[in-house]
Order: C-alpha cells, then sequence, then structure tokens
C-alpha cells in the first residue's frame, strides 16, 4: 500500500513535466514529511490517551509509583516507543530493502529505538529513585548512588549500540575492543568507580544517611545530609548554605554524626560557670538555717550536718578553729542543689547522667561545670531549656553568698558589705 503511494506521487510529478530526478528528491521528501506528520499525530493520541487513564487511576486511587512515573514523564517514553515501531514497519514497504535511502533510515529509526528505549530506562530509575527515597525503610540510604551505576551502564550499552549501527558492525566487536581498552576505561572511570566502592562503604558501615546532621570542620560543613550520590555528599548547612563533600573524604576522613543523639531524642548540655574563689568560704549556723529554708536542700543539710556533727565529737582537737573540724561550705551546698534542680527539672532527661562537678581552677577562677542532658534534641528547644537551666543557676548565686568570676570582679563590693547595705536599706524602709 506505502509503496504503491510513493509509485503515485512520483508518476504524477513526472505527469507535470519534472525531471526524473527532482520528482524522486520530491517523493522523497513527501513521505519523510508524511512519516514525522504520522509519528507526531500516533504520539499526540498515545500521550492524551495514556494521561486520561492514568488521571482516571488517580482519581480512583492515589499511587505513589503512578504519581512519581508520570511527573518523571514514563509514560510519554513509553507510549514512543509505538509509533517508531510503527514507522520502522513501514519503512520497508516505501522503500527497497537494497536502498541506500531505505537504510538509511532505517539506522535513524534504529538509533531512535535505542535512546528511547535507554530514556524508559532512565525514566523508570529516576521514578524508583524518587520514591524510594520517599519510603522509611530506604530513605535514608544512598539509593542515587546505586541507581547512577545502572544509568551509567545503560548509556553506555545504548552508545555502543548506536557506534555500532552507524558503522554497521557487531557490536560483539565493540565489546571485545572494549576488553582490550579496559585500562584506558579505567583511567577514564576511576572517580565514578572509586566513589561507588567509597558509597557502598558508608552505606554497609552505615556511616551516614540521608538526612543526618553531620559536622565536618575541614569542609565547614554543619547541617543536614540532602543527597549521597556516586562522587559527592551535599550538605545543607544551618544558615541554607550548601557544601559539596568528596564521598572518599568522607570514607578516609572523621567527621561528627548527630544521629545516635537524634534516635535517642536527647542533647548533652556541658558548661561550666566560673566561680570567683574569693566568695567560697565555710558555713556558718546563720547560713545553713537559712539553706535549710529550701526545700530540696533541707534534708541534704540535716543529713551532712548529722555526719559533720558525729565526726567532729570523735576528733580530739579544738574544733572550734574551722581548720580543726569538717564543715560545710557554701560551694559545696550550691552544688547540692544545682543537682538537685537538675534532677527536678521537668526538661533534663533521666534517662542521661546528671552531674555537678568542679574542674581545674584557673586564672579566670574555678569552674563549676553542669553536665545533663535535655529531654529533647531540637536545636531551639534544646537552646531554651539550657538557657533557662544557667539563667536560674546565676541568679540564685547571690543566696549562697557566691559570685561568678568576672575581670572587673575585683573592683566589687564582698558579700559581706552588699548584704549590710541591703539591710540598711530595709531598715530605713
Amino acid at each position: 500500500m506505502f509503496n504503491f503511494i510513493a509509485d503515485t506521487l512520483f508518476k504524477l510529478f513526472r505527469e507535470f513535466g519534472m525531471h526524473i530526478a527532482f520528482a524522486r528528491l520530491l517523493t522523497l521528501l513527501i513521505i519523510v514529511v508524511g512519516l514525522i506528520l504520522s509519528w507526531f499525530v500516533l504520539f499526540y493520541i498515545l500521550k492524551k490517551t495514556s494521561q486520561y487513564v492514568v488521571s482516571l487511576l488517580n482519581k480512583r486511587t492515589v499511587a505513589l509509583w503512578r504519581i512519581k512515573l508520570s511527573e518523571r514523564k514514563f509514560f510519554q517514553c513509553a507510549v514512543a516507543l509505538v509509533p517508531t515501531i510503527f514507522i520502522q514497519k513501514i519503512v520497508p514497504q516505501i522503500f527497497p530493502p537494497e536502498s541506500k535511502i531505505g537504510i538509511f533510515f532505517l539506522a535513524i529509526i534504529n538509533i531512535g529505538l535505542i535512546l528511547n528505549f535507554t530514556m524508559i530506562v532512565i525514566t523508570f530509575l529516576n521514578a524508583a529513585t524518587d520514591v524510594l527515597l520517599l519510603k522509611e525503610t530506604t530513605k535514608d540510604k544512598p539509593i542515587k548512588s546505586y541507581f547512577q551505576v545502572f544509568k551509567i551502564i545503560g548509556w553506555i550499552i545504548a552508545l555502543i549500540l548506536i557506534v555500532s549501527i552507524v558503522l554497521n558492525t557487531s557490536p560483539t566487536g565493540w565489546l571485545a575492543g572494549i576488553g582490550a581498552f579496559s585500562a584506558v576505561l579505567l583511567l577514564i572511570f576511576q572517580d565514578m568507580i572509586i566513589g561507588f566502592v567509597n558509597s557502598m562503604q558508608l552505606a554497609s558501615n552505615d556511616l551516614v544517611r540521608n538526612g543526618d546532621w553531620i559536622t565536618m570542620s575541614k569542609f565547614n560543613a554543619d547541617g543536614e545530609v540532602e543527597e549521597i550520590n556516586l562522587t559527592s555528599v551535599k550538605v545543607r548547612n544551618f544558615d541554607q548554605t550548601i557544601t559539596t563533600i568528596p564521598v572518599r573524604q568522607m570514607v578516609q576522613d572523621s567527621f561528627q554524626n548527630w544521629r545516635g543523639m537524634q534516635d535517642k531524642g536527647i542533647r548533652r548540655i556541658k558548661r561550666a560557670i566560673k566561680i570567683d574563689v574569693s566568695t567560697i568560704k565555710s558555713c556558718n549556723d546563720e547560713m545553713l538555717e537559712k539553706f535549710r529554708k529550701v526545700e530540696i536542700l533541707k534534708e541534704y543539710i540535716e543529713k551532712q550536718q548529722q555526719e559533720i556533727d558525729d565526726y567532729n565529737e570523735n576528733l580530739k582537737t579544738n574544733t572550734s578553729l574551722i581548720p580543726n573540724r569538717k564543715h560545710q561550705t557554701n560551694i559545696g551546698v550550691l552544688r547540692a542543689y544545682i543537682d538537685a534542680y537538675l534532677k527536678n527539672n521537668p526538661n533534663v532527661s533521666e534517662k542521661g547522667l546528671i552531674m555537678v562537678r568542679q574542674l581545674t581552677p584557673n586564672e579566670y577562677g574555678l569552674p563549676l561545670e553542669i553536665y545533663c542532658f535535655a529531654n529533647t534534641s531540637e536545636w531551639i528547644p534544646y537552646e531554651n531549656i539550657q538557657s533557662d537551666i544557667f539563667d536560674h543557676i546565676y541568679s540564685v548565686l547571690p543566696f549562697f553568698e557566691i559570685r561568678a568570676y568576672q575581670r572587673d570582679a575585683a573592683k566589687k563590693e564582698p558579700f559581706e558589705k552588699i548584704f549590710e547595705l541591703e539591710e540598711l536599706k530595709e531598715k530605713k524602709k
């Protein structure tokens, strides 16, 4: 039938007095344009039909796979295969098998089929990547790295087939040549191969996942991992900048992964208050009586004082002198108060260690370190909890007649004078 159309067009142009060569060229041009238009018309019909069918299915049931395949234009690539095969079957009926024009058109169509089929595979892998990255079981795995390998292999196979069609040779010969050319290929694709191996190491050792908060000072990276591919790890920092870290560096160098903290839902608070050592002193009866009025200290004060009294009674020295006897200090009572305060604080986790300890004194005073865990790993709530704890501790220091160290502390009045001035003010009132 199609051969009949070509012959009819040729005879018609000859009847109009056209030259044989010009008539053949015009006939060929009309046939080619007709084939191209036929491809586009058939593709348009199939495309609209597939879109209508997919929309109907989406109205009935929403499927994640179907949505992602549509977004990645998988169905368009799939329906494009049908008109291409249709044209491939028509060409031998229009042009003789031994015709150079027929061979040329078949080569072009076969190349189109290879590219079309490759795009079907690529769009399917892209859709599969999107779906797997949304699933809880696989969203933290380096899916893109694995699928990139399949994409590269697919394009290499497509390139080999296209070159074999252009040169009219068997693909097996090219594959044999590639085997001999493997050393050069290894040199060209060494970054990809090394990256793939490193990605496998990251995945198998579970070093980093998508969504992890990591810190790597060497690359100024401090944020969440957005993507892990063959050659790099993309990190979105908290200032919304993006840092790209080579996968090789992630395996070879050290970095901090905060996933364990996020999984447990707690975050460590470790900060010290510098105490002015000139304000540290032993507690007299008046101070102890004042400290007993604090509910969370009452039991501690009485227990400690009983132990101290029992100890001092057994001494055979003059216990009227402070160095000769055991006694409580305001810094010790403060430590007990902070410890009790943290244990009774609902924002401090009971799962983690709670400790108040003294560090080595230095020129900035005596560091009193607070070590505990907030019951959240979220940044803003964590900072608020930590700030509230230290706001309270700093505010109660004067109650224990203790002052935090700062550079101009030496110019300030001693606590005794401060308290005397306050008492005078109260008496005047």
